[in-house]
Parts: C-alpha cells; structure tokens; sequence
C-alpha cells in the first residue's frame, strides 16, 4: 500500500521559470504563430489550446524507490485507471465509457485500498502542483481545492463530437492521454480536433475571455492533436472553444484521465440563434398525374390507407415499403448518381449538424449544377396540396381540410403516452380526390411545411439533438424518404411496416438510425433502421425531439441503382427529409379518445398486420 509520499512530478523542462515566462508571453500574445519548445506546443488558432510531451515523471525523493522509470509510474497509473468500474455513455454527441469521478474513491468505505491509490495521489498533485503551475502559464485564477477528475476509454467507433465544453464555471479543461507508445493516429485515430468559428477574411486569435460581437460557428477543423502516451493537453473552454474526439479507427482502445479546473466564468455570448434552420413554405399544387406516376398504388388504395390508418393511430410511426413505383424509384437513384459534386453544399454548423444537401432544387441553377428532372418532381410531389391529403388518409392526422372529410368512423385507439399522440379518427371510406386548391398560403385548415431536402449521408455525418428548433415545435409529422444507399430488407421481412426487429444490409452498429427521445427522458422512444425505398412516418409534439445517430468508419453504403463501381456516390447513402406542421385550427387541446378493450386491440392490430403484408406481397 502506497504511504502518504509524493509520487509524481512535472517534467522540469516545463517548469522552469524561464519556460514559463516565454510561455505565458505567447500565451497571452495574440500572434497566430504556434510556440513550440522543449516537447510543448501551443497552437494559437483555432483557440490557444497547448500539449506537453512526457508530462508527468516520478518524484526524485520518493517516487525513485518504487519506479525505476517513468514508463513504470505511467504503466501503473494506467493499471490502476483500468481497474476503475467504467459505465458506458451513450447519446446523440458520444459514444464511450466513462469512470467515475476519482474523488468517488475517498468516499468508497469498502475498499479502503482506494484511499492511497495513486490515482488518489494523482488527483492530490492537479490541486497541489499542476493547478498553480497553469495559473502561472495562462494567468487564470483558479478555485484551490476543486477538480473534476475522471477517465474514459474509446474503444472501435466511439467518438465525442463537436462541441464548446461551456459549462457552469469551467475555466481550464485537461487531459493526459494513456495510449499504447506506438499509438499510430493516422490508422487509429482519437485525435483532439479543433474547430475554426471565423470566417478567413476576419481570422484572428481570440483573446482569453473575447466576447464575440457577432455570432459564430464552427464549420471547419482546422487543427488535429494526435494522443501520445504520458502527453498532456490543456485549453480554456470559450466562445470559440469548439473541438471533437475523432473516432477511434482501430482495434486498440484510447484510454485517458481527463476533467476541469474551475474558476470564475468569462464572459459568454447570448444564445446563439440557428443559423441553417430549413425554411417554412407553403404547399402547392401538382398535376394529379404526378402522384399516379411515383407512388405505389397499395397506398393509394382505400382500404389499404385505412388498414395503415389503424395502425398509425396506436402506435404514431410506422414504415411503409416500396413507396415509390419501382421503376421511379430507379428513375431517382439513376439521377442522384447523376448529380455533380458542385451541387451538393455541407449543411452544419458542426455543432448541430454535419451531412450534404442539395441545392436550389426548386430552382433553375445552371447547366452544369441543373438538378436532374425525376428529382425536382419528387420535391415537388412532397411538398404539394396532395401529398398532405395522401399523409393525411394514411395516418389519420388531418394536415389538408379536403382529407379526412367523411362521417364514417372506426374505433378510435388510444396511443401509448410516450407518443404523446393526438391522431383524427380512422375511416374506411374511399379516400379524397387528391387534387387541391393551389392557393394554400395562410390558411389555417392547412399545414405548413419545411422545404423537402435531398440528404447525402457519408462516414462521420450526424445530426444532434442540439440541431433544431425541435424541442418547442409543435405538432408535426416527419417525414423520411429513404431513396438509396441503405439496402433492401430481407424477403421475410419485405411486406412488414413495423419499425421494429427490421433487418436490412444497413447495420445498426454503422449508426445512421434516426432516433426519438423525449426531453424528460433518456431513454429512446424509437429507433429507425433505414431502408431503401420506404418511407418513414413519425407524428410527434412539443418536447420530443431527433436525430441521425453518427455514421461510422465501418458503414458500407449500397451502391445506387445506376452508380458506377469506384464512384463517390457509391459511398453515400440518400434520403429526402420534410416536416409537415399541423395545421393552427388542429392546435387545440388532445380530445378525450375511446380506448378500446386491450384484446380487441391486440386482435385488430394482428388483422392489420396479416391483412398489409398480404396484400403488398400480392401487389
């Protein structure tokens, strides 16, 4: 057992009174050129953020006697840190395994031995050594006796996106990095990446402390920090502050001991509004021949539509396969293999959001960027008049006022609360006429919609939670179309519309789910395993919100229908997303709805099930 004694010692070469001088002058200097000395360095942009090689080294009065090098001490530190119960971490940001925080092993009255661990004793040195030591490099004043403390491990694909880490009065973050010696960052990855905010033309190095006069974003890694063994890092969380832990390539795992000094916060900017939220528009109107050509006549079927309608109200999502038309469905693949790279532009910034979006789909851009025919009806087919009355038969949710319009009814089935739902009543009635009036702007009977966009998904795209106005919206159906990239389900599997148990050549260890969770709750209501040409629906409300899990390394996109071997888009995957809003004359309090008795629920669901598969399979 390890005495009271100290153990540890920071590398004299950067705790020299010289060294510490030159530092702080660079440190504080707002001059773009990077120090570098001694095995540190200081890069100045994005944000100061410093690296110290061989960190820690044993304490020459004690530690000697019980490590013969420092390869020994860190070999123990790292032993021990292995030993520490660790809890997987999983959301919409990250992906890894986390400890708990090391001042949790003073309060462990059952393993005593925790008491003179040396991580124990490593926590001790941060406060009593490294904690006046940075304040003497950077000039903060820090709180004497208060450390977050803790150790994760990224195993294959786990990741850390961007992010600022503000947080109450965080004022210096650090980490010392345990990897293999022979850690090879360019096969293994687990970079530190930092993220430019600035536009090129006002690039500059920002103050500690800047309040930015305008808003910022990050939308480019501008420099990469590979970890080292015995390395330590440190950086002030700021405004400009924004970096990720880049996902772990390799079968090795990317152990670190990491935290948070604290002191008095500076000053932060006002809420940043969002800079990319996807515009309202306003329905319109399309030929009838248009619907008839692209979607599968199953679901234009009326007792189809009410069969899927059953279902949706119980459950407020469903899956429907083969929505498109085979042959259109090609006709869209052919032509998204089509589109030139010019027309595609990164959607962020990256800390809402990282994945390619189609431009000016409803516009005419240029010869050269000219988005193809099929898919400028598709987008024009979503977002008009009677795509709503479509959405409208097959979920019960009364998005146009010519849909849902007879007095006919079926039971009504309440949804689970999770759903929060709030679905019209079903009919089996033959369903509308679909074609609408083309003046829907500013009427309350109909809802409006977000601009349909064409998505690329490629390895390390993702949404987050963070993205959206989602958490305040109001009731809404989203929409996703899944055109290609994905796969196809199994053949067992190729009639069923639960979102459930669903197999497909898309794996779910890739990420690329889309993913619901509930603001007050962390587990997740639904997870949907894309596949290609099926259409996802979700109803959802105030609250709720989602996003697109990463895409990792190991993801192996389908080629499109159409795409040459070798081609770039072979490595994408495709979806058209919209969200519809329900309508200002549907935004009243949930009406109170008939449940029926639980079995003849069960019953009526299985009927549905039997009876959709069925016919699709004959269809």
């Amino acid at each position: 057992m390890l005495g009271s004694e100290q153990l540890f010692a920071i590398n004299p070469a950067f705790n020299e009174s010289a060294f510490i001088g030159c530092f702080k002058d660079a440190y504080v200097n707002q001059v773009a050129e990077p120090f570098i000395k001694n095995g540190c360095c200081l890069l100045k942009l994005p944000f100061s953020c410093a690296s110290f090689e061989n960190f820690f080294q044993p304490d020459l009065s004690f530690a000697s006697q019980l490590f013969k090098s420092t390869e020994e001490l860190v070999d123990k530190v790292e032993s021990e840190a292995r030993l520490l119960p660790f809890e997987p971490r999983c959301n919409d940001m990250f992906t890894f395994k986390q400890s708990v925080d090391i001042i949790n092993l003073l309060k462990d009255e059952q393993h005593v031995e925790y008491k003179s661990s040396i991580l124990v004793k490593l926590r001790s040195f941060l406060l009593s050594d490294v904690l006046p030591w940075l304040e003497k490099l950077t000039g903060a004043t820090l709180e004497r006796d208060r450390i977050d403390f803790t150790s994760s491990i990224y195993s294959t694909h786990d990741v850390l996106l961007c992010h600022d880490d503000e947080l109450d009065n965080r004022r210096i973050a650090f980490i010392w990095y345990l990897v293999p010696e022979d850690w090879d960052a360019s096969v293994e990855g687990g970079c530190l990446e930092l993220f430019s905010c600035q536009p090129e033309e006002q690039l500059h190095v920002p103050a500690i402390g800047e309040k930015p006069t305008a808003p910022i974003y990050p939308w480019k890694i501008t420099a990469s920090i590979p970890p080292r063994r015995n390395m330590f890092a440190f950086f002030e969380p700021s405004s400009y502050s924004f970096h990720q832990v880049a996902e772990t390539l390799g079968s090795r795992d990317r152990l670190s001991l990491h935290g948070w000094f604290h002191g008095p916060p500076l000053p932060r900017p006002s809420e940043r509004c969002h800079p990319t939220s996807v515009p309202l528009v306003s329905p319109i109107h399309v030929e009838e021949e248009l619907v008839y050509c692209w979607i599968n006549p199953f679901y234009l079927d009326m007792r189809q539509q009410a069969k899927i309608r059953r279902r949706f109200v119980k459950s407020s999502e469903i899956q429907l396969v083969n929505f498109l038309k085979l042959e259109e469905w090609e006709r869209a693949c052919n032509a998204l293999s089509s589109v030139t790279e010019s027309a595609w532009s990164v959607c962020g910034p990256f800390n809402r959001k990282h994945f390619d979006v189609l431009s000016e789909v409803s516009k005419y851009a240029t010869q050269t960027d000219a988005v193809p025919e099929p898919l400028r009806e598709l987008y024009r087919l979503f977002r008009s008049e009677a795509m709503l009355v479509i959405l409208s038969d097959l979920t019960g949710i009364r998005l146009h006022p010519s849909a849902l319009a007879s007095d006919t009814k079926v039971e009504d089935v309440k949804p689970p609360a999770t759903k929060h739902a709030r679905l019209e009543p079903d009919s089996d009635c033959a369903p509308n006429a679909i074609s609408t009036s083309p003046h829907a702007t500013g009427d309350p009977e109909m809802a409006a919609l977000n601009d349909p966009q064409f998505r690329r998904w490629r390895t390390g795209y993702y949404t987050l939670l963070a993205d959206s106005d989602v958490m305040d919206t109001a009731w809404r159906l989203e929409c996703v179309l899944h055109l290609g990239g994905y796969g196809q389900p199994n053949a067992q599997n190729a009639t069923e519309n639960s979102l459930s148990d669903r197999v497909t050549t898309w794996q779910q260890l890739w990420g690329g789910q889309l993913v619901y969770i509930a603001g007050d709750e962390k587990s997740e209501l639904l997870s949907v395993l894309p596949v290609d040409n099926a259409l996802t629906l979700v109803y959802t409300g105030p609250g709720t919100a989602s996003f697109i899990k990463y895409i990792n390394h190991a993801a192996r996109p389908c080629p499109l229908k159409g795409c040459s071997n070798g081609s770039e888009t072979c490595l994408s995957a495709f979806d058209l997303s919209v969200v519809y809003h329900e309508p200002a004359s549907e935004r009243q309090s949930d009406d109170e709805s008939n449940v029926v008795d639980d079995a003849e629920s069960s019953s009526n669901e299985d009927v549905v099930d039997s009876e959709l598969e069925a016919e699709n399979e004959d269809s």
